[in-house]
């Protein structure tokens, strides 16, 4: 049997095509007429396809089963249809690879242990200068890192390098008294009263004095340089240092 398109010559006469505008025929023909195209030459054609197909047609389980020669998988280890690799399909030798436990031969105990300095890796045991394998330089908080003697790693206190911080600012007026501290930058004004006690530090410092003779009270320092506090009046500026425990004055007047 041979399948033929549907041509002109099949549709002609058929169907409502070509009818007056008042065909004349009863609502039964009429009917007939509009389905003829669709029960006479559509239908009739489409089940000469349906036929043929039973006939002549492949199912899926027929495509499934068949073997093409090309050379594409069709199964592995008996399973057809969609072939998905399972594990257990293939060993390791068969597809070039090294076995499993292959693997535990490269360890350090094995029998064929990787060497570290070929591959450029370190060690599970080595060394970074001073570095800890915590990461630690020694236990102390706020040393800086340097680099000593041949490039190694050393934590340092700053004043070892010389590093100076930014002293701490400490301004106020009127009444003053204080104890000398550490890396201190005074500044006070409109002194009426000044009770120093000094001590083992580095700081800074100026002093304003009031509108009226102030009443001073300097003591604690191992010596005492510059001019001479005690002879401070109103509204002469004053500057000192402190270094060591001994404290040097300067009395600039009134500015």
């Amino acid at each position: 049997m041979e399948l033929n398109k549907i041509t002109e010559s099949d549709l002609s006469g058929k169907g409502v095509v070509g009818q007056p505008e008042v065909p004349g025929l009863s609502a039964e023909e009429m009917q007939a007429k509009v389905e003829e195209i669709v029960r006479g030459v559509a239908i009739v054609k489409i089940n000469e396809i349906i036929d043929y197909l039973k006939e002549n047609g492949a199912t899926k389980a027929d495509l499934e089963s068949i073997v093409i020669n090309a050379g594409a998988v069709t199964s592995v280890h008996g399973r057809r249809g969609s072939v998905v690799a399972q594990k257990g399909d293939y060993n390791a030798e068969m597809v070039g690879a090294a076995e499993r436990k292959h693997a535990f031969e490269h360890l350090p105990e094995g029998s064929d242990p990787i060497d570290l300095d070929v591959l450029g890796a370190s060690k599970k045991e080595h060394f970074h200068g001073n570095i800890e394998a915590g990461g630690n330089i020694g236990n102390t908080n706020g040393k800086i890192i340097m680099t000593g003697v041949g490039g190694i790693l050393e934590a340092k206190e700053k004043s070892e390098l010389g590093f100076v911080t930014e002293p701490v600012l400490v301004a106020t007026s009127g009444a003053i008294s204080f104890t000398a501290e550490e890396n201190r930058e005074y500044e006070y004004t409109g002194v009426t009263s000044l009770t120093m006690v000094g001590a083992n530090v580095s700081c800074h410092g100026t002093i304003v004095f009031g509108s009226s003779a102030p009443n001073v009270s300097v003591s604690g320092f191992s010596a005492s340089g510059g001019d001479d506090i005690f002879e401070a009046k109103a509204n002469e500026t004053w500057e000192f240092s402190c270094f060591g425990n001994r404290i040097l004055w300067k009395n600039w007047g009134v500015i």
